[in-house]
């Protein structure tokens, strides 16, 4: 695909307000470029990130949400990286979905839980990665990022980028884009961080929104202003960045195994 395109958006969504949500995904994404392969919405967006909310707005994954989502990625011609509360088998999980406008293509479960909502939430039990036509994507939410043992195993996986969903707060703005940067430079991959803009139930969260190349420098980053980014996808980039910066080979060199 020429100048594909991979984009992060942020808002302030209405805690409880489904309808207003979906709306303002719809307009982010319109504003972004035809050639959006996909783009990455912050966590709990759907609903809104209020952990005394849950048990009222759980959905099921397919379901009337995510038919929703669908139709938005077939009006705009761009895949949506979503984070809700995903009730299944009794239990309900902090999830991101990758949805086509053939459907759900992939669902990711939080595995690293923060603060209270293990109280909401169940935790996920491990990676998942989706093919798209610009690379294969890994997906992590919010905390997930601290933890570098599950971004290596997007590493394993041959993943060209990391997609993170995150409700990072202000008060540890410095971390969001000291992990993003980190997790870009270590798999030597792109990683398209969204974050919440605003205050939600008494949570002030950090936006800036950020895509980070394969060197860990960032490419783009959303303000007040602008809450819809995207970057040219360049292949070369990769391929140039893991020639300059060998780690993925050196770390199986490390461990005697040979790369795939």
């Amino acid at each position: 695909m020429t100048n594909a395109c991979i984009a992060s958006c942020q808002f302030e969504p209405v805690v409880g307000d489904v309808d207003a949500n979906l709306s303002h995904i719809t307009q982010l994404a319109e504003q972004l470029p035809p050639s959006t392969v996909f783009a990455v919405f912050p966590e709990l967006c759907v609903t809104g990130y209020d952990l005394g909310d849950v048990p009222t707005v759980k959905t099921s994954v397919p379901g009337p949400i995510t038919e929703r989502l669908q139709r938005i990625a077939q009006s705009t011609g761009t895949d949506l990286l979503v984070g809700l509360p995903e009730a299944a088998d009794n239990e309900v999980y902090n999830s991101l979905v990758y949805i086509s406008s053939h459907g759900v293509e992939a669902t990711y479960r939080k595995q690293q839980l923060w603060g209270d909502e293990a109280t909401q939430f169940a935790a996920g039990t491990g990676p998942v990665v989706v093919d798209t036509p610009v690379g294969r994507v890994g997906l992590l939410l919010c905390y997930d990022l601290n933890f570098p043992e599950l971004a290596l195993e997007y590493d394993d996986a041959g993943c060209d980028h990391i997609a993170v969903s995150s409700a990072w707060r202000q008060s540890f703005d410095d971390d969001w884009r000291l992990l993003c940067c980190a997790r870009a430079f270590d798999q030597t991959c792109y990683v398209i961080g969204s974050n919440h803009s605003g205050t939600q139930s008494g949570r002030h969260h950090a936006g800036e929104s950020l895509v980070v190349g394969p060197r860990g420098e960032i490419l783009a980053k959303a303000t007040d202003d602008t809450s819809a980014i995207s970057v040219e996808v360049k292949a070369d980039s990769i391929e140039t960045a893991r020639l300059e910066n060998p780690v993925r080979n050196s770390r199986y060199e490390t461990a005697g195994t040979s790369r795939q």
